[in-house]
């Protein structure tokens, strides 16, 4: 039933990415505008030829640097590792402004840039995005909690930023990814692995089935053991965990601060198979991360399953794939901006 599970969710992903229609686009002639259907299914008018852009959160940013507009950004919108990575090699983007304060955004600095649009991901409060709209600045709502989710935003994006051709390569690319996946586990894996993904703040906060990592794991060949909670990062205890008795187990890369040797020391885990087998694996990579909500995490469905089943993928070179990724979809390879794999 697991397996067949998975093979509908390669199959629902895949009509998807061919039927899915596309946002709203409704022309007013006698404006330089045009109204669009955002992700919260806000109708919002932006400008036909925005020339002056802000992302507030590193999901619209990778989006628009995978759409080779960056050019258009007045604010940094990629934010942590990655940022700091891609300032050592990017001179133009280490001279934009970083508008981030604290877990927020100075909103006041924002509005100083006088941009033409902002994209917001879904998850910003209504107080947060009215601040925006009452000086006058269309606010775009885009969200990535799923890959349908994802694909959806980069139909809407390059829609807006008239590169509708870049979005569809980008959608290819990353469709063949999960392809090249799908037709290595075929029929290969009879009994998916169990695994336990877990993080940010510590090894007892799991992913559950309404999560992102959740869909990772199925599209790679494996169960989340945490698929019948609902939430965000639910906390669980260790009697939980026991019972579970994960194959594998995957620190998220966002955090990872508890590591797995403290783990693999931890009494409470001496009898989980991850722990017995040394089956934990911190999810790369240290720049940019493959499993939060942005396209690119079809990288983190590559390593995943080549981590779960690594006799199936071992002539597949995890670094070769994400240099060519970040190269076509960021102007920079993965090596180059100091990417390693954990």
């Amino acid at each position: 039933m697991k397996d067949l599970n998975s093979i509908r969710i390669f199959l629902a992903l895949g009509l998807f990415l061919l039927c899915i229609p596309g946002c709203t686009f409704s022309d007013d002639p006698g404006k330089n505008l045009v109204t669009i259907t955002d992700q919260l299914g806000r109708q919002v008018a932006v400008p036909k030829k925005p020339a002056r852009i802000v992302a507030l959160h590193h999901f619209g940013g990778k989006i628009i640097y995978a759409l080779n507009q960056q050019h258009l950004l007045v604010e940094r919108s990629i934010y942590g590792r990655e940022a700091i990575a891609r300032s050592r090699v990017d001179k133009v983007f280490a001279a934009l402004p970083s508008m981030i304060q604290n877990h927020g955004y100075n909103v006041e600095g924002l509005v100083s840039l006088n941009p033409d649009l902002v994209f917001a991901y879904a998850s910003m409060g209504p107080s947060e995005m009215k601040l925006f709209e009452n000086t006058g600045i269309p606010v775009v709502a885009v969200k990535g909690e799923t890959f349908e989710e994802s694909i959806e935003a980069i139909r809407l994006m390059a829609g807006i930023l008239g590169c509708r051709e870049k979005g569809d390569a980008y959608i290819r690319a990353c469709q063949n990814l999960l392809d090249r996946v799908r037709q290595r586990l075929k029929g290969q894996v009879t009994h998916p692995r169990k695994v336990m993904f877990a993080g940010p703040k510590s090894i007892y906060s799991v992913a559950t089935g309404n999560m992102l990592q959740s869909q990772i794991l199925a599209l790679s060949g494996g169960i989340n053991v945490a698929v019948e909670l609902s939430g965000f990062w639910a906390d669980v205890s260790p009697e939980q965990i026991a019972r579970w008795n994960p194959d594998v187990i995957f620190l998220g890369s966002y955090l990872d601060v508890y590591g797995k040797e403290k783990i693999y020391a931890n009494p409470q885990f001496a009898t989980i198979s991850a722990v017995k087998n040394k089956q934990i694996h911190t999810f790369p990579s240290n720049v940019g991360w493959w499993d939060y909500p942005a396209p690119h995490c079809v990288l983190g469905v590559v390593w995943s399953a080549k981590t779960l089943y690594p006799k199936l993928f071992s002539d597949m070179d995890m670094k070769e794939v994400a240099n060519t990724f970040y190269e076509n979809f960021g102007g920079i390879s993965f090596e180059a901006l100091g990417g390693k794999l954990n």
